[in-house]
């Protein structure tokens, strides 16, 4: 090694060492057998085609060959090998409905079940994520078949993506068709889950110029079966009629129930007009539909021995068909690139959630029933929808002179997103059971329906105009200066009814909001193989509307101090009838760097996040419903360091490195009380009696996610037999324990459950090995390798030990064996 290389190495090491971001590149390749190098990336994350290398953001992308060489089949899979995001099917926790389509996504710590999402969720150029309205709000992912990449892009993007994408976004992006050549992508897989029902998977995509160089065409469809590994069963508890009695496993009534299918069709169609003018329409459509929930009753089940039953009365089934339809316009200007892209989701998500147990802790708390635990033939049941009806309008213009010491990309961006929440519980039997407390004639339950809300309803429109100006201060070094200033109105209208609220509830509420997001970035770019920024960017979203809250939630809206309703006889409580905006800044510095002739890439960031004003979801335990407060300060900090290298032309090695730190930095109080560093004090407003309660959440609780998180793989290509190219492939994952306590588990905190769990350490040994010839891919797999069986999740309907024991625990697919073929022209 000469002396050049060895400076060249020890760089290298210096960087792995002193970084900590970034994003490695998608795919290897090599130039000649003893030159291999790293393949060049193209992303769009700021709106305009450039390297990875030269975008001054941490971004990680991957293409189809990455998806398929990793086994990445969901947006699960995805985020596991995705530095600083955090992922979780949250169906069982208080935030949710026992619906595992149920889920909490976040990057950097920022996270919330409450009002929009903090990540935003794109398909190409449209946003596709809800609002967390109720119980019902959950969020749909696209399947990850036939894809040109996925861009997961790290920090606040309000500048060029606006409100939705407070903490960072992740874009799924379709090839398009091309004017010129063929092309074509086949998949299919069978794999085999231990103690499970075996999944499948076929998909297909062409490619074809109908006129060329004029009009061209592509049109995929696939379909995926998840075989489950969860049964659903039947107990008994030998005569008890207590909540304390554990149950007892006596048969499976449904084998692996918590299986699962997706079937997606897309179709785009690019037209080009003239020389400088084309137009793309396309239409994606996806039916995702789940039969039942992966959960699993701890007192059932057995997960050393990947066991899992769950003793539910009924299933959870959820069934979500979504279309985006868009059309694309392409305008070659000369001086400038215009892009106009018109879209509408249509979506209406309907899930059905057992809601047997919870109905009964409810009223066992109260008194007025035994047991958690339902008579046998007795069956509660809430039917939701998330019913999303959206139209949004962009148009982008940028300068295409990539030389010029100065430019611009700007726009327009409107949005008019209608979204309604409707649910009913219905129960039967649950009024005999109570001796007729249930219902009355003033509160009816007509076939036992108990709980009538058709209206839990948003409406947001968005305008906004933002822009971004690059300018070159030297060769080397470039100022970049974005600003987002939007309009955003929101309506909010609410009706319920019914015995189980105890009240009938109406609402209509509105905000309006005018945020400003800049964004300033240096960087220094001194050759092609190293850059060097710092950045700073605010992120924004949207204040909101709380559901209604009912008489039975009484004792806990006491236990927050919320104060009296004015001229009420009683001991009843208001409830803040809506939430404002939040919004953070994020401040990082990054480096991205090749080395050793462009065998060695380190990417790398350091960050630091303010957060203020933080909508959370806070649960009412005794009467099941959730109310959302703005709850002081949090700051996240951290980083990622993401290196490839590729020593030899068969041989590539990747590891990542993240870390995060997200805690609030003051303890929150509701309404008027602040906290005197005991508890939450002050006057109620109503009554001018004193109020002392303990805080919502305390200084140092944690936000979700995991404080370390490692992922490492190796990939070597053995020489050709036969014209076969065999390789074996080998990824391993592992998140740290997270240790310090979020705010649902903290003693100290009103309302919080200590019995429920952190998230734990959780690895996954993943194994690949096959050959590629002639455009194929036949490989052999193995997921969770050593069967792992952390428990990501755990609740009870009920944070009470003379209520309820019977705790719920949400984990991971079992060990999982199974073959791919992929073929691609």
């Amino acid at each position: 090694m000469n002396s050049t290389r060895r400076a060249h190495w020890w760089k290298a090491v210096v960087g792995v060492i002193v970084s900590v971001s970034g994003a490695p590149p998608l795919v290897t390749a090599q130039t000649a057998e003893r030159s291999p190098v790293l393949e060049e990336v193209v992303v769009t994350a700021t709106r305009r085609e450039e390297r990875l290398q030269d975008v001054p953001i941490s971004v990680s992308a991957f293409s189809q060959e990455k998806l398929d060489a990793q086994g990445l089949r969901s947006i699960d899979d995805l985020t596991r090998l995705t530095p600083g995001i955090a992922f979780s099917r949250n169906g069982m926790t208080s935030s949710a409905n026992y619906n595992d389509e149920n889920s909490d996504i976040n990057i950097r710590g920022v996270d919330s079940t409450a009002g929009t999402s903090t990540t935003g969720i794109y398909i190409d150029d449209t946003p596709i994520q809800g609002r967390r309205i109720g119980f019902g709000g959950v969020n749909a992912f696209p399947a990850l078949f036939d894809l040109d990449r996925v861009e997961a892009l790290r920090g606040p993007q309000g500048t060029l993506f606006g409100a939705g994408a407070e903490g960072g976004a992740v874009r799924f992006l379709a090839p398009l068709p091309d004017l010129h050549a063929r092309s074509g992508y086949v998949r299919t897989e069978a794999a085999w889950t231990q103690r499970g029902d075996p999944s499948y998977e076929a998909g297909g995509a062409i490619g074809v110029p109908l006129i060329d160089n004029a009009l061209g065409l592509r049109v995929s469809a696939s379909f995926r079966r998840d075989g489950g590994w969860v049964d659903r069963a039947s107990f008994t508890r030998n005569g008890a009629t207590d909540s304390a009695t554990p149950p007892l496993y006596t048969s499976t009534t449904d084998k692996a129930s918590n299986w699962q299918q997706t079937a997606t069709f897309r179709a785009a169609l690019k037209w080009k007009v003239t020389d400088a003018v084309s137009i793309t329409p396309s239409i994606y459509y996806q039916r995702l539909q789940i039969n039942d929930t992966a959960a699993y009753w701890v007192d059932l089940s057995n997960p050393g021995a990947s066991v899992y039953r769950n003793g539910n009365a009924g299933m959870n089934p959820s069934t979500d068909p979504f279309w985006l339809g868009a059309i694309k316009l392409d305008w070659d200007l000369g001086f400038a690139h215009l892009v106009s892209n018109t879209s509408y989701l249509s979506r209406e998500q309907h899930s059905v959630s057992d809601y047997s147990q919870y109905l009964r802790a409810v009223y066992t708390l109260f008194g007025l029933l035994p047991s958690t635990f339902p008579p046998p033939g007795a069956r509660g049941s809430a039917y939701f929808r998330d019913i999303q009806r959206n139209f949004y309008q962009e148009i982008r213009l940028a300068s295409t002179d990539g030389a010029a010491r100065v430019g611009w990309n700007t726009g327009l961006y409107f949005s008019h997103a209608n979204e309604n929440v409707p649910e009913d519980i219905v129960d039967p039997t649950l009024d005999a059971e109570s001796g007729g407390f249930v219902c009355s004639p003033e509160q009816p339950c007509p076939n036992g329906l108990i709980f009538h809300a058709p209206t839990q309803r948003v409406v947001d429109k968005q305008l906004a105009a933002f822009g971004e100006v690059n300018i070159k201060l030297t060769d080397t070094v470039k100022a970049t200066l974005g600003l987002r200033v939007s309009k955003i109105d929101y309506t909010g209208s609410n009706y319920i009814t019914g015995p189980f609220q105890a009240n009938t509830f109406t609402s209509e509420s509105s905000g309006s909001e005018n945020p400003v997001t800049p964004k300033a970035v240096l960087s220094w770019q001194p050759d092609r193989d190293h850059l060097v920024y710092a950045s700073a960017a605010k992120g924004f979203r949207p204040g909101g509307i709380n559901v209604g809250v009912g008489d039975i939630c009484q004792q806990d809206l006491r236990d927050l101090g919320l104060p009296l309703v004015p001229g009420s006889t009683s001991d009843q409580r208001q409830t803040p009838a809506g939430f404002s905006s939040d919004s953070l800044w994020s401040y990082e510095i990054g480096d991205k760097s090749t080395f050793l002739d462009h065998r060695l890439q380190v990417n790398s960031s350091l960050f630091y996040i303010d957060w203020r004003d933080i909508q959370q979801s806070v649960f009412l335990p005794s009467c099941g419903v959730n109310i959302n407060f703005n709850l002081g300060k949090v700051r996240s900090l951290g980083g990622d360091v993401a290196l490839i290298y590729h020593p030899i032309s068969a041989l590539t090695l990747d590891l990542t490195v993240a870390y995060t730190d997200a805690k609030f930095t003051k303890s929150s109080c509701t309404g008027t009380l602040t906290f005197d560093g005991g508890a939450c004090s002050g006057t109620d407003p109503t009554s001018g009696l004193p109020v002392s309660v303990s805080p919502i959440v305390s200084k140092g609780d944690r936000l979700l996610a995991a404080p370390w998180t490692f992922t490492a793989a190796v990939e070597y290509h053995f020489g050709a037999m036969g014209g076969r190219k065999p390789y074996a492939r080998i990824d391993y994952q592992r998140a740290e324990a997270q240790k310090g306590l979020v705010s649902n588990v903290n003693p100290a905190n009103a309302l919080a459950d200590p019995t429920l769990s952190m998230l734990p350490v959780t690895t996954n040994l993943a194994l690949r090995g096959g050959f590629r010839f002639s455009g194929f891919d036949v490989s052999v797999f193995a997921q969770n390798l050593t069967n792992a069986h952390p428990v990501l999740i755990k609740s009870r309907d009920i944070n009470l030990d003379s209520v309820t024991v019977l705790y719920f625990e949400h984990g991971v697919r079992p060990r999982t064996i199974g073959v791919t073929a992929t073929y691609r022209y």
